[in-house]
């Protein structure tokens, strides 16, 4: 079972004994996510070609198109970051 260890600028998952670091979670996720896109709409595309199998390929279209949406909310919540303000003490933006 692999054990997934999670940082504020990346992530590791350790398998056996191999460690695979991802920097930057946001952007591993918005990769999954567009492969997740393409594989449904690519799919969709296919499903369309029977008329049994029309309204399945409907369905991983409307996936497809949530998944879209997803998109700019993963830019939002990388781009967005909530700090602790310390009482007394001045913090300066992250850089």
């Amino acid at each position: 079972m692999p054990i997934i260890n999670s940082r504020e600028d990346y992530f590791d998952m350790k398998i056996g004994r191999f460690r695979l670091l991802f920097h930057k979670r946001y952007r591993v996720i918005k990769v999954i996510n567009d492969l997740l896109i393409g594989l449904l709409f690519i799919t969709g595309s296919c499903l369309n070609f029977f008329p049994a199998t029309e309204p399945y390929g409907n369905i991983c279209y409307l996936l497809g198109s949530t998944f879209l949406v997803g998109r700019p909310i993963l830019k939002l919540m990388h781009s967005i970051s909530l700090r602790r303000e310390l009482k007394g003490k001045h913090t300066s933006p992250p850089k």
